[in-house]
């Protein structure tokens, strides 16, 4: 007899594959899955414009993972760099925030081809369920509360993730911006 406690479903795309993925959930199955939004907290939204009722997500989803990668800048050709107030203000930072850390870029050498880049990392956000926030979700929250309150309770954003990826010196404010949406702008 089969009885599995954790499910993997490749993709919710539809109503039928979203009740699934909830039923299973709801009869004490760990669910992992994937949707197409452009953050963690729109997961919610995603599924109640699929067709699912909010109660329903409320009782089911206990968080929600964000993920975009950024090109990483190559170890090997890395010097330090000092971004103009322009160009920090352009993510959201300032040069208070980068105090004792040294952002880089990559030169370009014959082990990243030429590029500055060599690999990838990945930028994430995590959106906790908590029980005020299954609340608003049972209650139809919009997203912009949704997303107020996971802030409130202390959710970095793949924004701010990203900003720690470039002070630490990993990845620039061109593959943050080109890769995250601003925080005001979600």
């Amino acid at each position: 007899r089969q009885a599995p406690n954790i499910v993997m479903i490749g993709e919710i795309r539809d109503l039928e594959t979203a009740e699934i993925a909830i039923n299973a959930a709801l009869t004490g199955h760990m669910v992992f899955s994937t949707l197409h939004t452009n953050d963690s907290v729109s997961a919610v939204t995603r599924l109640v414009d699929i067709g699912v009722k909010p109660f329903l997500v409320s009782a089911a989803l206990r968080g929600a993972l964000a993920q975009r990668l950024v090109r990483r800048v190559c170890q090997n050709c890395a010097q330090p760099y000092k971004p103009t107030v322009k160009e920090l203000y352009s993510i959201g930072m300032t040069e208070k925030d980068l105090a004792g850390a040294t952002p880089m870029k990559g030169a370009g050498c014959p082990k990243c081809n030429e590029r500055g880049y060599k690999g990838r990392r990945g930028v994430f956000e995590l959106f906790v369920i908590t029980e005020e926030i299954q609340e608003l979700i049972y209650s139809g929250a919009t997203l912009v509360t949704l997303r107020r309150k996971a802030r409130e309770a202390g959710m970095r954003t793949m924004r701010e993730d990203g900003q720690r990826k470039v002070a630490s010196g990993m990845t620039t404010i061109e593959e943050v911006m080109g890769a995250t949406v601003a925080d005001d702008a979600i």
